[in-house]
């Protein structure tokens, strides 16, 4: 009975959205055309690397990676990894900001980031290239642990 009431609800609700195109002037199309993007290659899961790899962390697993391009993201070997695989871990930061694309200002919105800092990670991100995870900003002149140990959780990189 609960589902009867909600499929005449939606069914009032659609009647009414399109009686009000139809009354605008928007009925001639025929047809509405609704968009939903889907992302490119969406995160199945994440992955920690730890051991002897240069920057150890937890990297998203894209259909397709292969360990090789996690090796590759993590700095490449040292010695021994250790990968293991985490399951429900959802890595997508909501309002984080993104090491590889905020402006100085937003840089230094972050907690302890101010002008010297925020234009170093800049001037990294220009020389170096774009951030491979987040850990690679204590290679940042000025970032030591306990900076990003502040940090750690308001901050991520875009591929």
């Amino acid at each position: 009975m609960l589902i009867s009431q909600r499929l005449v609800k939606v069914c009032l609700s659609a009647g009414a959205f399109l009686t009000t195109l139809m009354l605008a002037g928007c009925g001639d199309s025929g047809y509405i055309e609704v968009y939903s993007p889907v992302p490119d290659d969406p995160i199945t899961a994440s992955v920690i690397i730890e051991g002897d790899v240069t920057l150890p962390g937890i990297y998203p697993l894209k259909s397709g990676d292969t360990i090789e391009d996690l090796l590759r993201a993590a700095g490449g070997l040292e010695g021994e990894p250790v990968i293991k695989l985490v399951v429900g871990h959802d890595p997508s930061p909501s309002q984080r900001v993104d090491l590889n694309t905020a402006p100085d200002w937003l840089l230094m919105a972050l907690p302890g980031v101010g002008e010297a800092k925020a234009g170093a990670i800049i001037q990294y991100r220009e020389t170096s290239g774009p951030f491979v995870n987040t850990l690679e900003l204590m290679k940042v002149p000025g970032f030591a642990q306990a900076t990003y140990d502040a940090l750690k959780d308001l901050i991520t990189v875009s591929a």
